[in-house]
């Protein structure tokens, strides 16, 4: 202690004073590591690599449709997907936080979405956001909000069967089921993605479904007959023209993809898709998918290509609910509530 003293007298900082220098500069540099942007490419890395479930259907959102989405929904249409989440199809649930779900798709780059259903439950969803979500402010965030509470691997809202994994990688991953532990991941999805081209796609939006899904089985494909086909994409991309921020009315050039097993399968089945596909239009016009009898398919390769659609994001949003057929109630309120 003397010596501590003596030094204080000749101008020299106490070793004491030092140290708690040096802890505050630590913490104030932990917390700036924290806060500070998580590059794009970080975020994005492996987007799909973290699901936990084999996904029958896997979609790939850009910021820019992120934002249009956010304009399209109304409060009734988040009730009535959280009734659907929740299991609680007339439950009343606490007001929309609109500011936190606009700030929150904002910071967003990129989404990945992933459903997995065998027609007769519920559907299992998992979606990753990947942006400038800093790990500790982020997880700050959720500890500090009423409608989150802390649980074993992560946080489960309050207000309907919605759970977020630990924040990480600048990765925000929701599910509606709770985080196991360990987490058990699947690599269905990151394959899926991969060999499915959406990796590789620059559209704003791109949604694949897997021939195997429940979801094929509705459509008009003919009775007796086993198509050799992988899926089917879609692909829309925002009109250049369109508002510069998110809105219901942003244009978009839609375009489907059949994809077969390979080349030989299309040259040998394409009288019958050309024939499906009529089918197929007929059935998507009515749920608000403006094709028309004239708009054709084309073979390329292994692939069937529709020519371009121009939709709205109000009406890809529209006709994503409808097609989803989760529940035909759920689905037919929110519509009659737009």
């Amino acid at each position: 202690m003397k010596f501590f003293l003596q030094n204080n007298k000749t101008g020299s900082t106490k070793p004491i004073m030092k140290l708690g220098a040096l802890g505050a500069l630590s913490a104030v540099f932990f917390l700036a590591i924290s806060c500070a942007s998580v590059p794009r490419e970080v975020a994005l890395s492996g987007l799909f690599d973290h699901f936990e479930k084999a996904p029958q259907v896997l979609v790939k959102t850009e910021n820019n449709f992120l934002r249009d989405m956010a304009a399209s929904f109304n409060d009734s249409t988040i009730e009535a997907l959280m009734s659907v989440a929740s299991d609680q199809k007339d439950a009343v649930h606490k007001p929309i936080d609109r500011d936190r779900l606009d700030k929150t798709l904002m910071r967003a780059d990129m989404a990945g979405i992933g459903i997995s259903w065998d027609g007769n439950t519920s559907p299992a969803i998992e979606v990753v956001l990947a942006g400038n979500f800093p790990s500790l402010l982020t997880s700050l965030s959720f500890s500090f909000d009423n409608n989150w509470e802390r649980i074993v691997g992560g946080y489960a809202a309050k207000n309907g069967k919605l759970y977020l994994r630990k924040p990480s990688g600048g990765q925000l991953h929701f599910a509606t089921w709770a985080p196991e532990d360990p987490p058990a991941f699947s690599g269905a999805a990151g394959s899926m993605a991969r060999s499915s081209g959406m990796l590789s796609s620059d559209a704003d939006l791109t949604i694949y479904l897997d021939a195997k899904s429940a979801l094929v089985t509705q459509l008009p494909i003919l009775d007796g007959v086993t198509l050799p086909f992988d899926g089917i994409m879609l692909s829309a991309t925002r009109d250049a023209a369109s508002p510069a921020k998110g809105s219901p009315d942003a244009r978009y050039s839609t375009v489907f993809q059949i994809q077969m097993k390979d080349e030989q399968a299309a040259r040998t089945y394409k009288p019958i898709i050309k024939f499906m596909w009529v089918l197929i239009s007929n059935k998507l016009s009515s749920y608000g998918v403006p094709l028309s009898s004239e708009n054709s398919i084309e073979q390329r390769g292994s692939l069937f290509v529709s020519q371009p659609i121009t939709m709205s994001a109000q009406q890809m949003i529209d006709a994503m609910l409808e097609l989803s057929n989760l529940d035909g109630n759920t689905t037919d309120k929110i519509i009659a509530n737009r």
